[in-house]
């Protein structure tokens, strides 16, 4: 792995990039990945290629009914809903051009001046992207979850529709006096949605590069901003190590709040005369407690 600093011109002087302005490179590459990422996330209706994930509510047991006596209804019920409405795609775009083996920034090689390969800058700028603190790709969280579908510091909403709601049985809605109730009466305890980060506009120092006429010319802005987005965004698409993926549960950085199930740990057995039925009905009650928690994650393979 060859980490290579890029040159600059200071003043007329060629001079080698400090550690702030290669990091401040990184950073431009990060935000560039974020405004327009190769690994994308979306909403689908069912079908999504990352894991399904349980919504499970208890439901009243089947009511009874007996002309002389209360009988003992059977036990309260499992319902399960499935969520799998986030897509992952991924881009195909070929690896970065480099005509001539001069597209990229240059460095000092022991006294002469080289233009950086498409390895050195997968080397000197995307593994330090891919790996670095909190602020870089993928701990940057380039989609979170939040229960909220608005308002999101520095993320956009990906669809109006949540990725997965978490219901519970509307215990208030079951009466005795409602014997037979219908025995699956939900009510929505939390919706879960996608959000797409923003990105953190960061300001990079433009480096050297040698032109067709082998002369030594600085980027400019915007083409810098080709130069790394391309590098980037191929690399979390194929790169090797460095390709970003995302999945629900297992290792990576988790993304946003955790997605929680919950439902109704107990129940009770109502009961009602109306002339000679004796009806009898069990139903959800106690608390809502999480059965399990689900969370989305980032990370590179």
């Amino acid at each position: 792995m060859a980490i290579r600093t890029p040159l600059k011109l200071d003043s007329t002087n060629l001079k080698e990039m400090s550690s702030t302005d290669t990091g401040n490179i990184i950073g431009r590459m990060v935000y560039l990945y974020m405004t327009d990422p190769s690994v994308t996330l979306g909403y689908v209706g069912s079908g999504g290629s990352l894991a399904a994930m349980n919504d499970t509510r208890t439901q009243a047991s089947a009511a009874t009914s007996h002309s002389s006596s209360f009988q003992t209804a059977g036990a309260v019920s499992t319902i399960t809903v499935s969520n799998d409405k986030i897509n992952e795609t991924v881009t195909s775009n070929a690896a970065p051009a480099d005509t001539n083996n001069i597209r990229f920034p240059v460095y000092n090689d022991s006294g002469n001046v080289k233009a950086m390969t498409l390895t050195d800058m997968y080397d000197s700028f995307v593994s330090l992207a891919t790996n670095g603190t909190s602020t870089l790709i993928p701990a940057g969280q380039p989609y979170k979850i939040d229960t909220a579908n608005s308002g999101v510091s520095g993320y956009t909403l990906v669809h109006a529709t949540p990725i997965f709601v978490d219901t519970i049985a509307n215990v208030s809605a079951y009466t005795a006096g409602g014997i037979p109730e219908t025995r699956d009466q939900p009510t929505t305890a939390t919706n879960y949605y996608l959000h797409k980060n923003n990105g953190t506009a960061v300001t990079a120092p433009t480096p050297l590069y040698i032109d067709s006429n082998q002369n030594l010319k600085e980027y400019t802005a915007a083409e810098l901003d080709v130069v790394l987005k391309e590098v980037v965004r191929y690399a979390a698409q194929s790169l090797s190590s460095n390709k970003l993926r995302f999945y629900i549960d297992g290792a990576g950085t988790t993304c946003g709040t955790g997605i929680v199930n919950k439902k109704y740990n107990s129940s009770t057995q109502q009961q009602q005369q109306v002339g000679d039925d004796y009806r009898t009905q069990r139903f959800p009650a106690g608390s809502a407690v999480a059965v399990n928690t689900y969370y989305l994650k980032a990370r590179k393979e």
